[in-house]
C-alpha cells in the first residue's frame, strides 16, 4: 500500500516579513502580520483549519491599496496552507501572486522564497523541468552569498533531481550540502540532510544498508540537539524501511517510538501519517482488525484537521483491510469513498489507483458490467496523463520562447536606456559648447552624427533578432500543429482497434471454448468450423480496413498497377463471404461482360471490390439476391454492386464528401462494422482517377458503381 506524505523541504517557503522589509510597517499592517503569523504556527502544529481560519481574518484587513510586503507575506502563507492540503493548484496560483508581490518588493530574500515555495509545489505536481528552473533561477540570485539559504535550495533541487529519477545527481548535491553543514556545525540542517540521504537510498537505489547508517546518523544528531519534530520523522522512516525488509517487529517498535514523540509534541496532523503507516504494518502482520482501527484513528485526524490526502489513504487502507476479512461489501462503501475523496484532489496518480482497486473488485467478483465501466474510465485516466505529459511538453517550449522573448525585449529597453542617457549627455555638452566656442560646437556635431548612426546599427541589430525569433516561433507552432495531429490519429487508430476488433475477436474465443468443451457431431462441426471462418475472415478484413485507412491517413497515397484477373478476384472474395451469404441464405450473382484487360493496383482494387461487396451482404435481408456485374464502357471499366437490403443513407454519402467524421451502422442481423469501409473505397478509386456513384435499386436497396478508367497501364506507378 502506498504511504501517505508530502516531500520534506530543507529551504521552508515561510519567511519572517521584518527581514525584508523597506519601511517600518503600519498599525494596521502589523496587526495583519500577526495574524498571517499565527496562521504559520498553526501550520507547524498541524491545525489547518485554524490556520485558515487566521488568513481569512488577515485578508478582511487587505485591500487594493495593500503594500507589497502585506501581499508577499499573505499569498505566500497561503500557499504553504494549501501546499500542506495537497491543494495543489490553489498553492500554485498564491505562489504566482506571492512572486509577483516580491519583484515589486525588490527584495532577493523575498524572491527566493516564492520561487522556493513555487518549485517545491511544482515537484510534488510532477512538473519537475518546471520546478528545476525555479530552482535555478533562485540560486542565480544567491549565487554572490551562498550562505545557509543557498545549500538549502541546492537541497532542494536534488529532491528533484531524485523524482527526474537522476539519483546520481541527487546523491552529489546531498554531499555536497552535507559537507557544508558538517563544516559550519548546523546539525539540525545536517539532520534533515542525513534523513533526505536515507530516503534516496531506501525508496530510490534500494541499497538498504546504507539507508540505515544514514538514517541512524540522522537519529544521533537530532538527539544531540533534542529536535524531537525531525527525530519523529527519523523513527517513521525507519520503520518504513523495517517494514520494506520484512521486520514486522522491528517495524512495530519504531513507528510507535514516533508515534510517542508526536503525541509529547503535539504534532497531531503528523499522528495522522503515523496511524496511516501503523495500519499498513498491521495489514502486512495480518492483524485486519487492529489496522482498521488504526487506519480509523488517522480518518478522524484527516476530518478534524481538513487532510484530504488523508482521508484518501484511510479510507482506501480501511476498504482494502475490510477486503481482507472478506467483508467485500462494507470494503466497497469505503472504496467509494475514496473515489469521490479523489475528486477533489489533484492527483491524476490517486485517481488511477482507486479506479484500478475498483476495477479488480469487480472483475474479481464477476461483475463484468461494473469491472467494463472502470476499466474504460482506467484507460480515460491513463489517456489523460498521457495527454497531460504530451501539453506539458508543449509548455515546456513555449516557456522557453517566452523566455528568449522576455531576454529580447530587456535588451530592447536596456538599449532604449543607453540612447535616452547618451540624449542627456549630448545636450549638456551643447550647452557648454554654446558657451566655449565655435569649434566646440564642430565637435559636438560630430558626436551626434556618430550617435545617431550607432542607434540606427542598434536598431537594425535588434530588427534581425526579433525577426529570428518570429520565425522560431512560428517553427514551434508548425511542430506543435504537428504534435497534435500525430497524438489525434494515433488516439483514433487505437479507438478503432480496441472498440472494432474486441466483438469478432470475443466471438472467435467463445466458439474455439465451445468446441473443446463440448463433444460435437460431424455436422456440428462443420457449422462451427463455417461460423469460425466467418468472425475471422471478419476480423481480417476489419483490420485490414483499419491498416489501409491508417495508411490513407497517414498520406501513403501510392499505388501499384499491373494486369489484373478481375474474375479470379471477384469470385474469390464471394467464397470468402460463403460463411456470411448462407447464414442470411443470400444468393450472390457474378457477370462479367468485359473483354479488355484491367490494369489497376491489385491490393487496392481487391479491397474495392471486398468493402462493397461486405457491405452488400451486411445490409442485405434474409433470402436476399446480390448481383456483381463487371462490364466495360469507352473509356471506363464498370464495377455495379446491387442488393435488395435497407438502402444507403444520404447522411453516409454526405459524410464521404466531408470526411468529418466515421459513421457505421449495424447490419440487417445486427453485424457491426468500423465505418471506414466506404472511406476507403473512395480513397482508392480516386487514387486510380476514377469515381463512385450511388443509386436506389427498385424496389428497395442500393446499387453501388465504381468507374476505373482504361487509361492507366502498366508502369504508371503513381503517387
Amino acid at each position: 500500500m502506498k504511504q501517505f506524505c508530502i516531500p520534506i523541504f530543507l529551504f521552508l517557503t515561510f519567511c519572517n516579513p521584518l527581514l525584508f522589509a523597506q519601511t517600518e510597517p503600519t498599525k494596521t499592517e502589523k496587526a495583519i502580520l500577526a495574524l498571517i503569523d499565527s496562521s504559520a504556527t498553526a501550520i507547524d502544529a498541524g491545525d489547518f483549519g485554524k490556520s485558515a481560519n487566521f488568513l481569512e481574518r488577515a485578508k478582511k484587513g487587505i485591500d487594493s491599496n495593500a503594500s507589497s510586503l502585506i501581499l508577499h507575506t499573505y499569498y505566500q502563507n497561503l500557499a504553504v496552507l494549501a501546499f500542506s492540503r495537497f491543494q495543489i493548484a490553489e498553492a500554485q496560483e498564491a505562489y504566482k501572486k506571492s512572486i509577483k508581490a516580491a519583484l515589486k518588493l525588490e527584495d532577493t530574500i523575498a524572491i527566493v522564497s516564492a520561487y522556493s515555495g513555487m518549485a517545491n509545489s511544482l515537484i510534488v505536481d510532477n512538473k519537475f523541468t518546471l520546478a528545476l528552473r525555479y530552482q535555478q533561477d533562485a540560486l542565480k540570485l544567491l549565487e554572490n552569498n551562498k550562505t545557509k539559504m543557498y545549500y538549502g535550495l541546492l537541497a532542494n533541487r536534488a529532491m528533484t533531481y531524485r523524482h527526474m529519477q537522476n539519483f546520481t545527481l541527487a546523491l552529489e548535491s546531498f554531499l555536497l550540502v552535507k559537507e557544508y553543514f558538517q563544516e559550519n556545525e548546523d546539525f539540525k540542517s545536517q539532520a534533515i540532510i542525513e534523513n533526505n540521504i536515507g530516503q534516496l537510498y531506501s525508496e530510490n537505489i534500494q541499497d538498504f544498508k546504507q539507508a540505515h547508517a544514514h538514517f541512524k546518523r540522522a537519529i544521533v544528531l537530532n538527539k544531540r540537539i533534542n529536535e524531537k519534530h525531525q527525530l519523529s520523522q527519523n523513527y517513521h522512516n525507519v520503520s518504513l524501511l523495517f517494514q520494506k525488509e520484512n521486520q514486522l517487529d522491528s517495524a512495530f517498535f519504531y513507528i510507535e517510538k514516533s508515534m510517542l514523540l508526536k503525541n509529547e509534541i503535539g504534532d497531531t496532523g503528523g499522528l495522522a501519517i503515523s496511524n496511516n503507516t501503523l495500519g499498513t504494518i498491521q495489514m502486512a502482520a495480518g492483524f485486519y482488525d487492529e489496522s482498521i482501527v488504526s487506519f480509523k484513528k488517522s480518518l478522524e485526524i484527516s476530518e478534524k484537521f481538513g487532510i484530504t490526502p488523508g482521508l484518501y489513504y484511510a479510507n482506501m487502507g480501511i476498504g482494502k483491510a475490510l477486503l481482507a476479512k472478506g467483508k467485500d461489501a462494507e470494503a466497497l462503501v469505503n472504496f467509494k469513498k475514496v473515489e469521490e475523496i479523489a475528486k477533489d484532489l489533484e492527483s491524476f496518480e490517486m485517481k488511477k489507483e482507486i479506479i484500478k482497486v475498483l476495477f479488480d473488485y469487480y472483475k474479481n467478483r464477476k461483475d463484468f458490467e461494473e469491472a467494463l465501466l472502470y476499466g474504460d474510465k482506467l484507460q480515460a485516466i491513463s489517456d489523460s496523463i498521457s495527454t497531460m505529459q504530451n501539453k506539458e511538453n508543449i509548455d515546456e517550449l513555449r516557456i522557453q520562447y517566452e523566455t528568449s522573448l522576455a531576454e529580447n525585449e530587456n535588451k530592447i529597453l536596456k538599449e532604449k536606456e543607453t540612447a535616452q542617457q547618451e540624449k542627456i549627455l549630448v545636450q549638456n555638452i551643447f550647452l557648454i559648447i554654446l558657451l566655449v566656442a565655435l569649434v566646440v560646437f564642430i565637435v559636438l556635431v560630430i558626436v551626434l552624427f556618430k550617435s545617431n548612426r550607432q542607434r540606427k546599427m542598434a536598431y537594425q541589430e535588434v530588427k534581425k533578432a526579433t525577426q529570428e525569433l518570429e520565425k522560431q516561433y512560428q517553427i514551434t507552432k508548425d511542430k506543435e500543429a504537428e504534435l497534435f495531429k500525430t497524438v489525434a490519429l494515433k488516439d483514433k487508430i487505437f479507438s478503432v482497434l480496441g472498440h472494432d476488433l474486441r466483438t469478432p475477436l470475443a466471438n472467435i474465443s467463445n466458439l474455439i471454448d465451445s468446441m473443446s468443451q463440448i463433444e460435437l457431431s460431424p455436422e456440428e462441426m462443420e457449422f462451427m468450423l463455417k461460423h469460425l471462418k466467418g468472425e475471422t475472415n471478419a476480423s481480417l478484413k476489419t483490420l485490414e480496413n483499419i491498416l489501409q485507412w491508417a495508411r490513407l491517413q497517414m498520406n501513403d497515397k501510392s499505388i501499384l498497377v499491373s494486369e489484373l484477373d478481375e474474375d479470379g478476384i471477384i469470385i474469390e472474395i464471394i467464397k470468402n463471404f460463403e460463411s456470411n451469404t448462407d447464414a442470411k441464405d443470400i444468393q450472390v450473382k457474378y457477370i462479367n461482360k468485359s473483354n479488355a484487360i484491367l490494369w489497376a493496383d491489385e491490393n487496392q482494387f481487391r479491397s474495392i471490390a471486398n468493402n462493397l461487396i461486405g457491405n452488400a451482404i451486411k445490409y442485405s435481408p434474409l433470402r436476399g439476391e446480390i448481383e456483381v456485374t463487371f462490364s466495360e464502357e469507352r473509356e471506363n471499366f464498370v464495377l455495379s454492386i446491387s442488393d435488395q437490403g435497407v438502402g444507403i443513407s444520404p447522411s453516409v454519402i454526405e459524410n464521404l464528401d466531408t470526411q468529418e467524421e466515421l459513421i457505421s451502422s449495424y447490419g440487417t442481423e445486427g453485424e457491426k462494422g468500423t465505418g471506414i469501409g466506404l472511406r476507403i473505397v473512395k480513397d482508392f478509386v480516386h487514387l486510380h482517377l476514377g469515381k463512385i456513384t450511388f443509386a436506389k435499386n427498385n424496389p428497395t436497396g442500393t446499387i453501388v458503381t465504381v468507374y476505373l478508367p482504361k487509361l492507366i497501364k502498366s508502369g504508371m506507378n503513381l503517387n
